[in-house]
């Protein structure tokens, strides 16, 4: 990717699913590391999130290898492997144990270990997405109303736990004369705790803990209310009650308003109430123009502006400055928004991610002659 490679001579062993491993191979990889993505049978699951995109755009410079640890045989390859690593990456679900056996062996090169425990949880795709909810109160999706949840880039929880566990990789190179490799675990939940301190710290009241991170994965993407000509948001602050009393009073929602009564301020935004409280304002919106909705929702103190559904996004000059995610042949798609050897930016395309298992072979065949994979 670059000429830049600092680690052009190092090996990595990436056993890990979903976005926080790989994306830390990634990093090592665009430093020059060779890196060999080894998968379960049935292949990572990320690589049907969003069509594949983003798995493409972390994986597609990897050897591609699929292993079956509960079988013997390819356990005590997958041990082989790791052991002729500079860094082994291991998702704590399920390639934990022979990756640190492998590591740990007489003749082992390995120098860092780091296990990444990022399973999923009910209802989501992995613990991070969760996370992200309760640290930064915004969904991280966007999609169709009624339809499945999209995927654009990788979530804050999941970034963060990536760029801890390449230090922790990296960290354990510079150690001299170590009998052993350096063992790091990286949490989701740790890796979020800063984060999720530094949000809540910064609003009114730190300690008040709101559900509304807890059922967001479950719900539909987040699509705003529905107004005569398109779709707008609408939100308000928690002191100000009195305000959005005065909306209901001019909406004709007094009735809604006394029903709701305290619990007014879980029907806005991303609360808890949302899901239920959308008809109604929806119907009292049924008139009004996005202008006209947005005009009398900041007339009584609150915020709101056009929701934009994924192709308005792309349009916005922000968006295509950043030319990291755009439509083609009717579908959305990620691209790097970075410059890579002097190419103008935005204007390349991400490697196809080899298939499942695609350098199986080459690997095995690396581990019987003794030389690299």
């Amino acid at each position: 990717m670059s000429a830049w490679a600092p680690l052009s001579r190092t090996r990595v062993v990436e056993a890990c699913q979903r976005l926080v491993g790989p994306l830390a191979g990634w990093h090592l990889a665009i430093l020059g590391a060779e890196v060999v993505k080894i998968e379960p049978p049935a292949g990572d699951i990320a690589r049907s999130w969003a069509d594949g995109h983003m798995f493409d755009v972390i994986n597609g410079q990897k050897l591609c290898a699929a292993f079956d640890i509960e079988s013997e045989a390819e356990r005590t390859a997958f041990e082989k492997l790791c052991a002729g690593a500079d860094i082994v990456i291991a998702d704590a679900s399920w390639s934990e144990q022979p990756a640190v056996t492998g590591s740990r062996q007489d003749n082992a090169r390995t120098r860092s270990v780091v296990i990444v425990d990022d399973g999923p949880v009910p209802g989501g795709s992995g613990s991070s997405e969760t996370l992200a909810q309760a640290a930064m109160a915004v969904t991280p999706y966007v999609g169709e109303p009624g339809g499945r949840p999209l995927r654009f880039g990788t979530d804050l929880a999941s970034s963060s736990a990536a760029a801890t566990a390449v230090q922790a990789a990296l960290a354990g190179l510079l150690r001299d004369n170590a009998r052993e490799p350096l063992l790091s675990r990286i949490s989701v939940d740790r890796a979020m705790a800063t984060l999720k301190t530094i949000h809540w710290a910064a609003r009114s009241d730190p300690d008040r803990w709101l559900g509304y991170h807890l059922t967001a994965i479950a719900r539909q993407p987040d699509r705003g209310y529905r107004v005569r000509n398109g779709w707008i948001t609408l939100d308000y602050l928690p002191d100000q009650r009195d305000a959005w009393r005065g909306l209901c009073r001019e909406l004709g929602l007094e009735s809604f308003a006394d029903q709701v009564g305290e619990n007014w301020f879980s029907t806005i935004g991303m609360e808890d109430g949302v899901d239920w409280a959308r008809p109604h304002y929806e119907r009292a919106f049924a008139g009004y123009t996005r202008e006209e909705a947005i005009a009398v929702i900041r007339k009584h103190g609150g915020w709101s502006v056009p929701f934009q559904d994924p192709a308005e996004v792309l349009q916005h000059p922000q968006s295509q400055l950043y030319a990291s995610a755009f439509f083609e042949q009717g579908e959305a798609t990620v691209r790097l928004p970075w410059r890579v050897n002097n190419q103008p930016q935005g204007t390349h395309r991400p490697a196809a991610a080899p298939p499942v298992g695609a350098h199986t072979k080459e690997v095995l065949a690396g581990l019987s002659s003794g030389s690299e994979p």
